[in-house]
C-alpha cells in the first residue's frame, strides 16, 4: 500500500509530454521576443550601426531593454535540452520514423518564413530556424539505431553520421544546431542509464557555451525535464505541430504593430 501511494504521488508530481512541450515552446518564444523585438527593433543590434546602438543605450530605458533581452535569451536556451529529450523519447516510441521525419520537416519548412518575420521582419535570412536541428537529429538517431552494434564498422559509420550532421548544421547555419546534436547524441548513448544521461548531457550543454556564453544557462532545462514522466497527455497532433509557427506569426505581428 505504501509503495502504491508513493508511486501515485510521484505520478501526480510529474509532467506529461504535452506539458513539457509547452514549456519548450514558451522558452523558445521568449528567445524570439528577445532577438526580434528587443534586440533587432528596440536596440537595433542587427540592423543598426554601432553609433545607433550607443545612442539607443544612452536613451532612458536602453540599458534596461538590453538587460531584459539578455535575460530572456539566456532563459530561452533551456528549451534546447527540453526538445532534445522530447525528440529522443519520441524517436524510441514512434511507430513510423518516416512519418515522424516528414512531420518535423514540414513544420520546420512552414516555420521558416514566420521565424524570419518575427526576428527581422523579412521573409528570409542567413540562418535556419531551430526545428531544422531536430530534423537533423532525427536522421542521426535513425542511423545510430540502424548501426547499433559496437563493431568497428558500426562505430565508424556512427562517427561519420555525427560529423555529417554537424557539418550540415554549420553549412545551413541552423540556430542551436550544434548544441542540439551534441545533447541528443549524449542522451542516446546513455539512454539506458538514466542516472548519468541528464548529468552528462548538462555537462555537454555547459561546454557549448564556448560558442555562445548565454548557453551556460541551458542546463537548467534539465531541471524541468527531471519532472517528465514519459506520458503523452491529451493533445491534438495538428494543434501541437501548428502552435510553433502560429506563435512566431504572433511575435511578427506584435513587432509590426509596435514599430
Amino acid at each position: 500500500m505504501a509503495e502504491r501511494l508513493s508511486n501515485h504521488r510521484a505520478e501526480s508530481v510529474g509532467i506529461t509530454r504535452k506539458t513539457l512541450r509547452l514549456w519548450g515552446l514558451v522558452l523558445s518564444i521568449l528567445g524570439v521576443l528577445s532577438r526580434g523585438i528587443l534586440q533587432n527593433r528596440v536596440l537595433g543590434v542587427a540592423t543598426g550601426t554601432g553609433e545607433d546602438l550607443l545612442r539607443v543605450l544612452d536613451m532612458s530605458g536602453g540599458m534596461s531593454a538590453a538587460a531584459i533581452s539578455l535575460a530572456l535569451e539566456a532563459v530561452s536556451s533551456c528549451a534546447v535540452p527540453i526538445f532534445a529529450v522530447l525528440l529522443t523519447d519520441g524517436f524510441t516510441k514512434t511507430k513510423s520514423v518516416k512519418n515522424y521525419f516528414l512531420r518535423l520537416l514540414g513544420v520546420a519548412a512552414v516555420s521558416e518564413i514566420p521565424y524570419h518575420l518575427a526576428l527581422t521582419a523579412t521573409v528570409w535570412g542567413k540562418t535556419r530556424n531551430p526545428l531544422f536541428s531536430l530534423v537533423l537529429a532525427l536522421v542521426m538517431l535513425y542511423f545510430y539505431r540502424t548501426y547499433s552494434g559496437l563493431s568497428a564498422k558500426n562505430v565508424l559509420i556512427k562517427v561519420f553520421i555525427f560529423c555529417a550532421a554537424i557539418l550540415w548544421s554549420l553549412m545551413l547555419r541552423v540556430d542551436y544546431g550544434v548544441p542540439m546534436l551534441l545533447i541528443v547524441t549524449t542522451l542516446w548513448i546513455l539512454w539506458n542509464r538514466p542516472a548519468l544521461r541528464y548529468f552528462l548531457a548538462a555537462a555537454v550543454a555547459i561546454c557549448c557555451c564556448v560558442g555562445n556564453p548565454l548557453f551556460m544557462f541551458s542546463p537548467f532545462g534539465f531541471l524541468i525535464v527531471g519532472m517528465y514522466k514519459g506520458e503523452e497527455g491529451f493533445s491534438l497532433r495538428p494543434v501541437r505541430y501548428a502552435l510553433y509557427p502560429f506563435l512566431l506569426l504572433m511575435v511578427a505581428l506584435l513587432g509590426w504593430m509596435m514599430f
